[in-house]
């Protein structure tokens, strides 16, 4: 696929980018069974199937769409390899059969079909006689199952997505009678692995979604120009129903307002292990076309690191890299604990065959503590603490142990963003561990030596003090980054208009000028739009530019502007290589700043709680300790580049798709510290991304924007974030709530007008017929709107003191677009609470406009922060 106008930019601005990706993509791939060795093969005859083979699908849709100059195919890829593709006929009726039903769709629009990347993807069709018309028994058979998926909505355990649909399987044990060997490719996200271990089913490899250079990828890695060096990042089930969220997940209970997350700590292989529940291919699963045999040579260890180096032989007949993974199983005391957790691990370099080479696994001891939510600390409990090697989660081995012979009370904090309401959490059985085996290397660490407690108690609470500042006068930012004025007396020197502005996007400014204080001439920051820009109406007078910023977890999502489509995120995470993540992040820098754009909307880094969740592909794996390590390799990368920067997303908690802008996350505060913000805070110490993106869900009864515990008292007090944080585009948070919790920006824009309102105390504004006055407000560039209920300086609300009411004249007509006050209306409820239904009458009189008000005058603080 190429582009078909000349508008924009259609060539490449780093064609060796495309190439890179290309490679990288194929490391990311994971050989899932090849028990009759038949890969690597040499390019020949091949039948060639299934809905993937001309409908590939490169990346997701939505912000995980990239507008690479073309897409390889898995036919284009394997016929420039020099495949012989036997079953034309096939080929041709599918592609005849996808155009069709994509020039007759109605339901999809322009915006999803063009900026999102969306298309119908149709079912299998039929296979025929006329398809094996040059069979011959000996010719390998490939089958491409492939699925897409986006933001927006969830997948479904069904037929035709999460499991293959009746005509697939039936066309896959056609082919199995046919011919003697059957390689299934899966271009896909997690599916059902069920039937992937059926007898028969000798040969299967997870393609992934690995980008634009998707044929030429997979082409090497079948015929060994490339090893398949990847290694799951998910666990894969026999049943869907084997996944501990299963039940409630999404739509699963009917019920997309509410997520209670019951399962706790125990997500993915946590919980497979600790629950005793096998599945067909563990987390860190992975093969490669040869062989390795790894001895672990040293375990030292103190009261700050861990470390265990292990030898790596390459003992099998071809080329390849091998993943050696560290896990730590904690003592069960007062915290029980998952059975195992991963801790850390290490890729080899390319070794040869009879190669070795020494590599060395290394992890913080604080890293094994746990989160007591009584005493508000981590703490690392007194026993033993076993370390497993090993090339998987399930096939890792005890090579050692360490010993606190007393607790250790790591860092002590407070409890923060508390659950709405109580769980009822899973627990598993602890069985009793048997006793180390007298040769195993057991390190005890001297009490006396132990390190003092960290204290993070106050951590935050200094930036909610105000001092007065003095405005310093006709300065500019220039003047500030020159060191002759301080921020705070820059930002003091200007008025609310300006200030307003420059805490919202672009998408509903309204122009607004001040004087010229620049002595030099500069103009703003040109390039093409994308997703959002803050705001450039004071480059030139205040010398305050503008950042443009793009979509991209993939790739830069510029319309109609070449850039690479990397592969996605879980894709990149299968390579278990942070220095490809380093790199990928890199030359999305450079592509970033050809464009002139400061921001690239990711790397997303939310956790794969389940399977289905719409947006996996975009995110890196089940486990957080994965996750921050390859997003913070790819932020590195990103800001290596001068002038680029990363938003990392969506803090947090933003794993589900259905009702994502309204739903409720219900979390133990373990859980969340422990899996859903373990990455960030990974990446956010290490790497220091320059941006921060809340989610659109509500988190424990208050959306993630609004929550000033979250990013004052965690984010910013307990991690030391200093960049700035940023909302999601059209978040249905309460924008004054999100300025005053930590939010710097409101995306992709907000009237001014609207906030104003708010500072000055206005009151709510009706229509004639009683209902409070709707407005909408642009959103992506005008792509899409959102409608604002004009409460203004007020907030329904269950238990506010305040009333209004509203004279309506006899014989009103609803005006066109108001709407009653009800529950799904607000933007501003807590979880549980009944909102007070609307009294309204037909005759002129008082229609009190909802029971409870509050005035949001009593929490208003300065939004601007320096």
């Amino acid at each position: 696929m190429q582009f078909t106008t000349r508008k924009g930019h259609p060539e490449h601005p780093y064609p060796e980018h495309m190439e890179r990706a290309r490679q990288i993509a194929a490391e990311g791939m994971v050989l899932l069974r090849n028990d009759a060795g038949v890969l690597p093969m040499k390019p020949g005859r091949i039948a060639l199937f299934g809905p993937g083979a001309v409908d590939t699908v490169y990346c997701g849709t939505g912000s995980g769409y990239a507008f690479a100059p073309e897409y390889i195919s898995v036919e284009q890829g394997l016929r420039e390899a020099g495949f012989v593709i036997v079953n034309e006929s096939y080929l041709r009726r599918f592609e005849a059969a996808s155009k069709k039903a994509n020039e007759e769709d109605t339901t999809l629009s322009d915006l999803a079909k063009f900026y999102a990347g969306e298309k119908i993807l149709i079912d299998e069709i039929p296979q025929a006689q006329e398809d094996y018309a040059d069979y011959r028994r000996e010719d390998a058979a490939i089958y491409v199952l492939r699925r897409n998926a986006g933001e927006g909505r969830d997948r479904e355990n069904k037929k035709g997505d999460f499991r293959p649909s009746q005509l697939e399987w039936s066309n896959i044990e056609r082919l199995m009678e046919i011919y003697d060997h059957l390689i299934v490719v899966l271009n896909t996200s997690v599916v059902s692995a069920q039937f992937l271990s059926r007898p028969g089913l000798e040969t299967v490899l997870l393609m992934g979604y690995p980008g634009n250079e998707a044929g030429h990828a997979l082409a090497d890695v079948l015929t060994g120009k490339a090893q398949p060096g990847g290694r799951l990042t998910d666990t894969w089930a026999a049943n869907y129903e084997d996944y501990p969220a299963s039940l409630s997940f999404s739509s699963n209970d009917e019920n997309t307002k509410q997520e209670d997350y019951a399962e706790d700590i125990y997500v993915g292989y946590r919980y497979f292990r600790s629950f005793g529940i096998k599945p067909v291919f563990p987390f860190g699963y992975g093969l490669s076309y040869t062989t390795f045999a790894q001895t672990v040579t040293e375990i030292r260890a103190d009261w700050e690191e861990v470390r265990i180096q292990v030898q790596v032989t390459n003992t099998g007949k071809y080329l390849g890299r091998q993943v050696v993974q560290a896990y730590v199983s904690g003592p069960q005391g007062k915290l029980e604990k998952p059975e195992r957790e991963l801790k850390g691990f290490a890729k080899t370099r390319r070794l040869l065959p009879g190669e070795e080479e020494t590599v060395e696994i290394s992890f913080p001891t604080a890293s094994m503590a746990s989160f007591d939510t009584g005493a508000a600390a981590e703490v690392m409990e007194r026993g033993t603490y076993r370390l497993l090697v090993g090339t998987d989660c399930d096939s890792a081995s005890l090579c050692g142990a360490v010993k606190l012979p007393a607790p250790w009370k790591v860092r002590q904090l407070r409890n923060l963003v508390r659950p709405d309401h109580e769980l009822d959490l899973f627990h598993a059985l602890q069985a009793e561990q048997p006793e180390l085996p007298a040769d195993l290397p057991l390190i005890t660490l001297d009490p006396a030596s132990m390190p003092k407690t960290e204290d993070l108690t106050k951590a935050g609470e200094e930036r909610g003090d105000k001092a007065l500042v003095l405005p310093a006068a006709d300065v500019t930012l220039k003047d500030v980054a020159d060191g002759k004025v301080s921020l705070e007396a820059f930002t003091a020197s200007l008025d609310d208009e300006v200030l307003l502005r420059l805490v919202t996007g672009t998408s509903s400014e309204k122009p607004y000028s001040v004087p010229t204080r620049m002595k030099t001439e500069v103009e703003p920051v040109g390039g093409p739009s994308s997703s959002g820009s803050t705001t450039s109406l004071f480059a030139k007078s205040l010398g305050i530019p503008n950042w443009k910023m793009t979509d991209g977890p993939a790739g830069l999502h510029i319309l109609l502007h070449a850039a690479t489509c990397w592969p996605s995120g879980t894709t990149l995470a299968q390579t278990w290589d942070p220095e490809l993540a380093r790199e990928v992040g890199r030359m999305m820098g450079e592509e970033l700043a050809f464009y002139h754009q400061s921001v690239i909307l990711g790397p997303g880094m939310n956790i794969h709680r389940d399977s289905l969740c719409g947006r996996n592909f975009e995110y890196y794996s089940e486990d957080p300790y994965l996750t921050g390590v390859m997003g913070a390799a790819v932020t590195r990368g990103v800001q290596s580049v001068p002038g680029c920067s990363v938003a990392v997303k969506h803090f947090a908690c933003n794993n589900q798709e259905n009702n994502r802008t309204s739903m409720n996350v219900t979390v133990s505060e373990r859980a969340l510290r422990e899996i859903y913000l373990r990455g960030f805070e990974i990446c956010v110490k290490s790497a220091h991304p320059h941006t921060v993106m809340t989610s659109y869900n509500c988190l424990n009864g208050v959306h993630t924007s609004s929550r000033r515990d979250l990013l004052e008292g965690i984010l910013r007090g307990e991690w030391g974030f200093q960049g700035v944080v940023m909302t999601d585009w059209g978040s249905e948070s309460d924008k004054a709530d999100d300025l005053t919790a930590g939010n710097d920006l409101i995306m992709g824009g907000y009237a001014t007008d609207l906030l104003k309102n708010e500072m000055d105390g206005k009151e709510p504004e009706f229509a004639e017929d009683g209902f409070v006055k709707v407005t909408e407000l642009p959103v992506f560039g005008g792509f899409m709107t959102e409608k604002i209920w004009m409460w203004n300086s007020f907030l329904p609300c269950a238990d506010g003191k305040d009333e209004i009411t509203v004279q309506v004249p006899p014989g009103a007509q609803k005006t066109p677009g108001s709407r009653p006050c009800r529950r799904e209306t607000l933007r501003k409820w807590s979880p549980g609470r009944t909102a007070p239904a609307p009294s309204r009458t037909t005759e002129q009189g008082a229609a009190p406009i909802p029971q409870g008000l509050r005035s949001r005058s009593a929490r208003r603080e300065c939004w601007c922060r320096s």
